[in-house]
């Protein structure tokens, strides 16, 4: 199943249950991450919170405009993705929300402008949102 962007336009805020059921997703759970690829599809969601609760991982993202400075998940899983978005014909799409229990704000489609790959710390990558 691909993942519709057709309902959701810059400037709305969602939860992840809401996106979830819009999704056809059984739970949020299957979106609980930072990082959602979904199978199949050529998306990459992104779900940024800017300040975490204490026990959560202190991932360093703010957005400042239109540009998001982003660390990736410890893991490294979607780094070569996330990096070769635009060669492989990836969209990235951005929901942002600046504390934790806050909805999420989807802000649009962003292009990779800079990525570092990192291997014993997150990897950093600065976005510029262009809807």
């Amino acid at each position: 199943m691909k993942v519709s962007f057709s309902k959701i336009s810059a400037g709305s805020t969602w939860t992840r249950q809401e996106l979830a059921d819009l999704w056809n997703y059984a739970t949020f759970h299957a979106i609980a991450r930072g990082v959602v690829t979904p199978a199949g599809d050529n998306k990459i969601i992104l779900f940024v919170s800017e300040e975490k609760p204490d026990d959560f991982t202190q991932y360093e993202d703010r957005l400042h405009g239109k540009t998001l400075a982003w660390e990736g998940e410890t893991g490294h899983g979607s780094d070569a993705r996330i990096a070769g978005a635009a060669k492989c014909g990836d969209e990235i799409h951005v929901f942002h929300r600046r504390q934790h229990r806050d909805l999420f704000t989807y802000l649009g489609i962003a292009r990779v402008v800079k990525f570092e790959h990192c291997t014993s710390t997150p990897s950093r990558a600065v976005f510029e949102l262009t809807d």
